[in-house]
């Protein structure tokens, strides 16, 4: 697993490269990373979802699909944790330091939607992506909840409600619960749109980089090189402790190795899209997050192929 995960970072890098050099050479800016942006999160992830729960039945993989599903709350819950303790700042008049809302959910939300689902699907096949959509549900939910307050101090649950990736996984576990499947006619076109995920999220990372602007900042480099320490020293040890005592107390849950892995690799994937996002929303610091997001997304393809290495040694 370890060389496909290196193989699959690898693909996945020459798409970002080559959407590098097309932005470059042809200026695309803010307007096309937008609409990007908004074609992946609106329409191309929910196809993606909705094609991935297209099965035949299988009661004890709806039973591991919930198990998954708690077991990520709990990942998340512990990830906010331990970002709770160790990312806090102080400024010299003694406020609170705005930059810390970012370093937070770059360390609790991981980018587990565009770069998890190529990830999975190219190491752990069809299987590792339907278990993978359980701990996107908890991480919309964790977006809308633990990052909505972060950055505005309050909680809005009809975001949460009307997320077009939490309504596919909705309508995706009734269609899996289905005495049949879906007609080709419906089945194909949804099949056909996510199948285009891996390429437009690489596109558009490759436009992130492209379009990065420099900052003078010094205290930058110290915040970023805390937040890997937080995220891929003490939060993947923290997970992998969590992910091996869950493999050793349910030996009897379906598929309780691959569900391991799936949960493990979601939750060091680099840090969430929607931290650019909010930070633009709510007139945080826009370079510092994108800068978040490109440091975390070149410490994964370093760091995600050890941790894999070294977790298929104990599980």
């Amino acid at each position: 697993m370890y060389l496909l995960v290196i193989k699959q970072l690898l693909i996945m890098l020459i798409i970002a490269a080559s959407s590098f050099g097309l932005t470059k050479a042809y200026k695309f800016g803010k307007t096309e990373q937008q609409f990007v942006s908004k074609i992946l999160l609106m329409y191309i992830n929910p196809c993606l979802i909705l094609s991935h729960f297209d099965l035949d039945f299988d009661l004890e993989k709806l039973k591991s699909f919930a198990f998954v599903f708690v077991l990520s709350l709990a990942v998340h819950i512990l990830m906010a944790f331990i970002a709770w303790i160790f990312i806090r700042s102080k400024r010299e008049d003694g406020q609170k330091d705005s930059l810390d809302c970012l370093d937070k959910m770059s360390v609790v939300l991981s980018n587990c939607g565009f770069i998890g689902i190529p990830l999975i699907s190219g190491v752990l096949g069809e299987e590792g992506v339907f278990y993978l959509l359980a701990f996107i549900t908890t991480f919309n939910i964790a977006t809308w909840t633990y990052g909505y307050f972060l950055m505005a101090g309050k909680v809005r649950i009809r975001k949460i409600l009307t997320n077009p990736n939490i309504i596919s996984v909705i309508l995706g576990i009734l269609i899996f619960c289905l005495p049949f499947k879906l007609p080709e006619v419906i089945s194909k076109p949804i099949k056909l749109v996510g199948s285009m995920n891996t390429a437009m999220a690489m596109f558009l990372l490759g436009m992130l980089f492209a379009n990065f602007q420099k900052s003078e900042n010094s205290s930058y480099v110290k915040r970023l090189v805390r937040v890997a320490l937080v995220k891929y020293i003490l939060e993947a040890t923290a997970v992998f402790l969590l992910i091996f005592a869950v493999y050793r107390l349910f030996p009897g849950i379906k598929d309780i190795r691959l569900i391991c892995y799936v949960v493990f690799i979601a939750s060091l994937c680099p840090a969430a899209m929607s931290v650019s996002s909010m930070a633009v929303i709510f007139e945080k610091d826009e370079s510092y997050s994108a800068l978040l997001c490109m440091t975390t997304s070149l410490l994964c393809v370093l760091f995600l192929p050890l941790a894999v290495g070294l977790a298929e040694r104990a599980i």
